[in-house]
């Protein structure tokens, strides 16, 4: 039986893609660059990107997690909610995550032509 509790970071490989797509969903959500937030969290750019695209060669620690979930404002639970994954397939999941994307950018198109809008008007 404690054969089967022992994997290694392989195993979990798609929880880890689940977990760094939704950080970079609310950092973009937060309109925050891989810097910024790095920044903020004070770590390496670079390992930001390998949590945020769920590479095999990179872990994060429960610690980062929170440390994380406190800069973009959102629960740890949030961030780490494998339901979604489990109950949908995990290209749906992407799927929605790109097409909330798209909404976003173009609601910052919209929001940057009213802008322009009102500055003409002035």
């Amino acid at each position: 039986m404690e054969e089967n509790l022992k994997f290694g970071q392989e195993d979990c490989r798609a929880e880890l893609q689940c977990i760094g797509l939704r950080i970079a969903y609310f950092r973009r959500l937060n309109n925050l660059t891989q810097g910024e937030l790095a920044e903020r969290l004070h770590i390496n750019k670079n390992y930001l990107s390998h949590i945020e695209s769920g590479s095999a060669n990179k872990t994060v620690s429960l610690p980062l997690l929170i440390k994380i979930s406190r800069a973009l404002d959102v629960e740890l639970a949030v961030l780490v909610d494998l339901d979604d994954m489990h109950n949908k397939n995990f290209r749906e999941f992407v799927k929605d995550m790109r097409d909330t994307f798209e909404e976003l950018k173009q609601l910052n198109s919209d929001l940057d032509k009213m802008l322009e809008q009102l500055n003409e008007e002035d």
